[in-house]
């Protein structure tokens, strides 16, 4: 029985390793605003922070805090964020080109906590200024996109790598 579930183990964890990870798929909407927190450093790159409140598939709840800079010749930033609801988070770095109504961002997801301990992956989204920006704070509306690892699939493979080391400790006795 015991070698039973030792080779169903195996096969599971050596499937999970084996093939792409489940990704996950968060739509996210959010209102906030973006104020500069400082004067232009000495190649124009102006330092700000955005804030606001968002939901990620249609859960509210989500807050999003995002230092970053942008340099208003070459209309390019660069910054981090991290969006938190309660235990979980997910925060990365990110990079920020001007648009006609705003910017495009795009996400690297570094990590996580709660639910999204450990995850990487990647998104975009775009930034619809509502304001004058020469008079902040700017409020804004974003509508984007992240993909991660799917937390079950995650889940599945510690306990799996857990119970191989456990059948192999087990054949050596």
């Amino acid at each position: 029985m015991c070698s039973r579930i030792s080779r169903w183990m195996l096969v599971a964890v050596a499937s999970l390793l084996a093939g792409p990870a489940l990704a996950l798929t968060l739509r996210f909407d959010g209102t906030g605003t973006v104020a500069p927190t400082g004067g232009p450093d000495s190649a124009g790159n102006l330092p700000l922070i955005a804030t606001g409140s968002y939901s990620f598939n249609g859960i509210p709840g989500w807050a999003l805090t995002s230092p970053f800079s942008f340099n208003p010749v070459s209309g390019t930033g660069t910054g981090t964020f991290d969006f938190s609801n309660g235990p979980d988070s997910l925060f990365g770095s990110l990079t920020t080109a001007a648009t006609v109504t705003g910017f495009a961002l795009q996400y690297s997801v570094l990590g996580g906590t709660g639910a999204f301990i450990g995850v990487e992956g990647s998104g975009q989204s775009e930034v619809f200024l509502l304001g004058d920006p020469n008079n902040p704070p700017t409020p804004f509306r974003e509508i984007g996109v992240l993909s991660v690892p799917e937390p079950g699939t995650l889940a599945l493979l510690g306990p799996g790598l857990v119970g191989l080391g456990f059948s192999r400790r087990r054949r050596a006795n």
